[in-house]
């Protein structure tokens, strides 16, 4: 079975799902399902690093989360902070290991809980924080993006001629990107009455928010490539992993709720 036909049948198959998750979960339960996605990405990032001691880095991501929930702002800087700290008392002073190329792990280490941190649990816990707003929102974000990436690929297919990243993502075009603008900026338009943004702001703001999102994919195809693999895991036939899956809302849902919230043309 092709690729894209095994795209298709897992997105026929999956968005229903995450659709009912994302409108009847109550927003307690949809914050729990949220830290469940991103210990998920977590188990992929730490499996491509290949960095060990994985049940203390999972809990500790899996603490970072409680402050986000009573959105303590001031807190979660802290316990970024602090997680890493944790981290490497417990690998320096309890472990004590003389494995060799300790010293070089415990560095990994630290560095993939402060990108776990930011760049997985912190834009998935935006999705809390929009539900919060409006129940409608996180739907269109989801939309925005899937859109996003249908009109990206047929553009890119139809008209791709000048490679946006090819040394670290080779299919992706400025045509295919400009279609990712596009996809994103008619959710956007069509839903502005929800948003509460003007026409021409849901525009700009579909239009960042497309780029955004292959801004992200292209930001996790540089990982993977560090890592040299080609999917994040194999979880999601022919979409890779949760990683792979949820690279798009690392810009994307921080930008739509601070400008929703508060940054405002």
């Amino acid at each position: 079975m092709g690729e894209l036909k095994k795209r298709i049948i897992a997105g026929i198959c999956l968005a229903p799902l995450i659709v009912l998750i994302f409108y009847f979960l109550p927003p307690a339960l949809f914050f729990i399902f949220l830290v469940i996605v991103a210990l998920a990405a977590t188990i992929e990032v730490l499996s491509i690093s290949m960095v060990r001691e994985r049940i203390l880095i999972s809990a500790l991501v899996a603490c970072s989360s409680m402050p986000l929930y009573i959105k303590s702002y001031e807190v979660y800087i802290l316990w970024i902070i602090l997680s890493v700290l944790i981290y490497f008392a417990v690998r320096v002073f309890v472990m004590r290991s003389s494995i060799q190329g300790v010293y070089g792990d415990i560095i990994k280490g630290m560095t993939v809980i402060v990108f776990i941190e930011i760049f997985i649990v912190l834009p998935l816990v935006y999705f809390y924080f929009l539900k919060g707003i409006n129940t409608y929102l996180p739907f269109i974000v989801l939309f925005s993006i899937w859109a996003s990436d249908i009109t990206a690929y047929f553009f890119g297919k139809g008209f791709g001629r000048r490679p946006l990243a090819p040394h670290i993502s080779p299919k992706k075009t400025i045509e295919g990107l400009l279609g990712a603008a596009t996809g994103s900026m008619v959710v956007m338009v069509l839903s502005f009455k929800i948003t509460g943004l003007g026409i021409y702001e849901s525009i700009l703001v579909g239009a960042l928010t497309g780029v955004l999102g292959q801004m992200g994919d292209i930001f996790e195809s540089v990982g993977k490539r560090f890592c040299d693999v080609k999917d994040s895991s194999g979880l999601i036939p022919g979409h890779g992993g949760i990683l792979d899956r949820i690279d798009s809302f690392i810009f994307t849902t921080p930008f739509l709720y601070h400008y929703i919230t508060g940054i405002r043309l």
